[in-house]
C-alpha cells in the first residue's frame, strides 16, 4: 500500500471535518450567501423583486432562520402553478408575503428544529407558523417539503435548504389551492394499482386484451406474461377475444374487474377455448421487501383437468392442496384456490409438483431450482394433465422498489391508453436481470451477441448457469478471462447454446435432436422424465419466457464438437 503524504493526510482530515461541521461563512449575511451560490439564484431574484423591506430585514442584524428554496424548488412551483418565473417575479406582493413565510426569527440551528418535533414555528409573516416534523430522522415542513441540508452559518443568523416551496394558507386559498397540493400527494399512494396479465390456456390461440373497449394488449401468445403497468384504481371493462377479431368476438368477457388501490393484480386466462372452459383468474399478489437472504414465490395452479397438487421442497410438502381455480372447496373456503404465495430462504431446491393427498404421482420435476435473494418468482403450472410444463416470470428486487414507487407517484403509467409496453424483456434482459447468469451475460457482450439476442428473433436458449461455467472452467483448466478473450472460441460455443425458433419444454421432449444456429447439433433423450442434452448436461428449468423467445436452464456448458 502506498503511503500518504502528510500534506494529503491533512487534506483528507480537513474534508472530513468540513463534512461533519455546519458550514459557516460568518463574516457574510443572510443575503450575501444566497448570491455568491447559484443553486439560489431564483431565490435571490425573488428577494430583490419583493417589497425592499424584505431584503433590508435580511441584510439586517438578525439573528433571522431563512428556509432557502432552492431553484429547483422554485421550478417545481412554477411547474405546478403553469406560471413563468417572469411572470411569478411581476407579483411583488405575492413575492413579499411567501418569501416572509419562509424566515423565523432567531437563529434555530438543527439540532433545536428536530426538537420542535410536532409543533410549530412562527414566521416573519404574521399569523402564519410552519408545521415541523421529524420522519426517518430526517425534518418535514409542512407534511411534504424536506430540509435538505442544515446549518449553513451566517453573520446575521442561519440557513437551512429545502426542497420545495412553502406556501402559507393565505397565497393556497389565493390561487385556489385549498390545500390540494397536500391533498394530492397523500393520495397519489392510493389512487393507483400495478397489473399485469397472464395466457395460460394451452388451446387458446394469441388474444387480444380489450379494456373499456379498446385493444390493449395484442397477439399475447400462451404461455406469455406481461410486465407489470400502472393504472388508475377504478372498476375496469375487461374482455379476451382471438388476435386480430374484435370485441364482438370476445371468448372472455366484457366484464367489469374492480382494480384496487395499492395493489399487485396478475390477471390469468386460463381454462380451454374448445371446451368452453376460459375464464379469467385473478391472482393478488405481495411484493413487500423482502428479508435479508428471501425470495418471495407465487405458485399457481393453471392446468385444468388437473388434481389438487403439493409443491415438494426436499420431500417436504412447502404447499398444500393447491388446485386450479374454482375447483377447491372446503367449510373455511378455498385458501388454495389457484394460487399460494409464500417467502423462502434463497438458494437451490430440489423442487417437484406431485399430485395431493398420498404424493404418489409426479406432475413435474423442478430439480435444482435457483431462488436468488431478493427476487419475486411467479411459478406457474401450465399445459394439461398429459404435457405440463411451467411458466415462470422473475422480478428482482430492484424492479419490485420502482413498481411500489409507481404506485406512490403514478410513474410507469399507460400512455396514451395503450398497453403495449407490456411485452416481457428479451432473453438479454431476463439474463441481465439474474446474477445467476452473470457469467453467460458477460459472455455474450464479449462475443458482440447481445444486439442479435436482443432483436426479433424469436430464439430457444439454452442458459448455463454461474456454476456450470465454473465447472467447465475448473474441468478445461482455464480461467473465465481466458475464454472471454478467445471471441472466436467463445461465439462458437454461444450459438451452439442457441436454436433458432421458439421452442418450448413440451416440444422438447418430443425431439432426439434440435439444430443449432452454430450449425451443429445437440442431442435430446428423456431419462426418468428429466432431459439431458448431449447425454450429459441436464435441463434443470424450462419455458422463461421472453418477448422474443424462450430461456431453458442448464447445469453444464455445451461445446459443439469441433470444441470438444
Amino acid at each position: 500500500m502506498r503511503r500518504l503524504s502528510l500534506s494529503v493526510m491533512m487534506l483528507i482530515i480537513m474534508t472530513m471535518m468540513a463534512l461533519v461541521a455546519p458550514v459557516s461563512a460568518q463574516d457574510q449575511s443572510i443575503v450575501d450567501i444566497a448570491v455568491g451560490n447559484e443553486d439560489f439564484s431564483t431565490l435571490v431574484a425573488a428577494i430583490q423583486n419583493a417589497d425592499p423591506a424584505v431584503l433590508e430585514t435580511l441584510s439586517g442584524e438578525g439573528p433571522f432562520t431563512v428556509f432557502a428554496p432552492t431553484n429547483d424548488a422554485f421550478n417545481n412551483l412554477l411547474a405546478s402553478l403553469e406560471m413563468s418565473a417572469e411572470d411569478l417575479l411581476a407579483q411583488t406582493d405575492l413575492l413579499t408575503t411567501v418569501l416572509l413565510y419562509h424566515v423565523v426569527d432567531g437563529a434555530v440551528l438543527a439540532e433545536d428544529v428536530i426538537g420542535l418535533d410536532g409543533q410549530s414555528a412562527p414566521t416573519l409573516l404574521e399569523g402564519a407558523s410552519i408545521g415541523i416534523e421529524v420522519v426517518d430522522g430526517g425534518v418535514v415542513l409542512n407534511g411534504i417539503v424536506n430540509v435538505i441540508q442544515t446549518d449553513i452559518i451566517a453573520s446575521n443568523g442561519v440557513i437551512h435548504v429545502i426542497d420545495e416551496v412553502l406556501l402559507p394558507q393565505s397565497v393556497l386559498d389565493s390561487l385556489g389551492a385549498m390545500d390540494s397540493m397536500e391533498e394530492d400527494d397523500m393520495m397519489m399512494a392510493e389512487d393507483y394499482v400495478n397489473i399485469r396479465v397472464a395466457h395460460f390456456s394451452p388451446d387458446t390461440p394469441a388474444v387480444d386484451i380489450y379494456v373499456n373497449g379498446e385493444a390493449a394488449i395484442t397477439e399475447l401468445s400462451y404461455p406469455n406474461v406481461t410486465d407489470f403497468v400502472t393504472l388508475p384504481a377504478g372498476t375496469y371493462e375487461l374482455a379476451v377475444a382471438p388476435a386480430g377479431t374484435s370485441i364482438e368476438d370476445a371468448a372472455i368477457g366484457p366484464a367489469e374487474f374492480d382494480l384496487p388501490a395499492d395493489a399487485y393484480i396478475t390477471v390469468a386466462a386460463v381454462g380451454s377455448l374448445e371446451a368452453g372452459t376460459l375464464t379469467v383468474s385473478v391472482i393478488v399478489e405481495d411484493f413487500s421487501e423482502l428479508a435479508a437472504d428471501t425470495a418471495h414465490v407465487v405458485v399457481v395452479h393453471a392446468i385444468e383437468g388437473a388434481p389438487a397438487v403439493d409443491v415438494l421442497a426436499g420431500g417436504q410438502a412447502i404447499v398444500s392442496d393447491l388446485a386450479f381455480p374454482g375447483t377447491f372447496v372446503t367449510a373455511s373456503g378455498a385458501p388454495n384456490d389457484g394460487a399460494f404465495e409464500l417467502d423462502v430462504p434463497s438458494g437451490s431446491y430440489d423442487l417437484s409438483v406431485v399430485a395431493s393427498p398420498d404424493n404418489s404421482v409426479q406432475i413435474l420435476d423442478l430439480s435444482g431450482t435457483v431462488l436468488e435473494a431478493g427476487s419475486y418468482y411467479l411459478v406457474a403450472a401450465v399445459g394439461t394433465p398429459d404435457a405440463p410444463e411451467v411458466a415462470l416470470t422473475v422480478i428482482d428486487a430492484m424492479t419490485a422498489a420502482d413498481l411500489s414507487a409507481a404506485l406512490e407517484d403514478g410513474g410507469m403509467m399507460m400512455e396514451d391508453d395503450s398497453m403495449d409496453s407490456m411485452d416481457m424483456g428479451t432473453i438479454v434482459d431476463i439474463a441481465s436481470a439474474d446474477e445467476n447468469f452473470s457469467t453467460l451475460v458477460s459472455a455474450v457482450v464479449a462475443a458482440d451477441l447481445a444486439e442479435t439476442l436482443s432483436g426479433e428473433g424469436p430464439f430457444t436458449v439454452f442458459a448455463p448457469t454461474n456454476d456450470a461455467f465454473d465447472a467447465a472452467f475448473a474441468a478445461l483448466g482455464i480461467t473465465a478471462e481466458d475464454l472471454l478473450a478467445d471471441t472466436d472460441t467463445l461465439t462458437n460455443i454461444l450459438l451452439y447454446h442457441v436454436v433458432s425458433g421458439e421452442v418450448l419444454a413440451a416440444d422438447v421432449v418430443g425431439l432426439t435432436s434440435a439444430t443449432t444456429v452454430q450449425g451443429s447439433d445437440i442431442t435430446i433423450s428423456v431419462v426418468d422424465g428429466n432431459v439431458f442434452l448431449n447425454d450429459t448436461v441436464q435441463v434443470i428449468m424450462t419455458d422463461i419466457i421472453a418477448s422474443n423467445g424462450v430461456i431453458h436452464v442448464i447445469d453444464g456448458v455445451l461445446l459443439p464438437p469441433a470444441e470438444e
